[in-house]
């Protein structure tokens, strides 16, 4: 491809074979899984925090409304980790299509970082309904899946350190 006046070349898109394939898609299924996830507790905020509350330990003599207030806080930081991440997922996919190193390893580090959270999720934070913590198992499993997918020798080998 020719360079543009100004010397800019446009970035160009390697051919996608099927282990790039299988890590889009997988991070596709995760952030469908996210973005369902978000929509529900969108529409559904009141519930979970009442189920929260239901199933927590508060001495006799606290406030609830400042309990409620704190918990809809954090739900609604838990969306905005998810909309932020979402964005970062579509980000990285055509990063990963022009065969940037770079996105590569974010990939790799979100998957780690994101399973890292899903297994705080399900093991210490357990006060979500039983739907969450499903959910939360479900894309647990997907990013273990991203992991063994990125971890691959072709996706490796597509994004090697190249070597002067």
């Amino acid at each position: 491809m020719a360079p543009m006046p100004g010397g800019y070349t446009p970035p160009t898109r390697q051919p996608m074979d099927s282990a790039l394939r299988l890590v889009i898609i997988l991070m596709f299924v995760n952030l469908g899984l996210s973005l369902l996830t978000t929509v529900v507790v969108l529409i559904l905020h009141n519930s979970v925090i009442d189920y929260q509350i239901a199933h927590s330990n508060y001495p006799p003599n606290i406030d609830i409304d400042q309990v409620h207030q704190i918990l809809l806080d954090s739900l609604w930081g838990r969306i905005a980790g998810n909309v932020i991440v979402s964005a970062l997922y579509v980000w990285r996919s055509f990063a990963l299509r022009r065969g940037s190193r770079y996105a590569y390893l974010r990939t790799y580090y979100i998957a780690i970082v994101g399973l890292i959270g899903i297994v705080y999720l399900i093991a210490v934070s357990s006060a979500y309904p039983v739907w969450m913590r499903v959910e939360q198992v479900i894309q647990g499993v997907v990013l273990i899946a991203l992991l063994i997918a990125v971890s691959r020798p072709a996706v490796r080998a597509r994004y090697a350190k190249q070597r002067a």
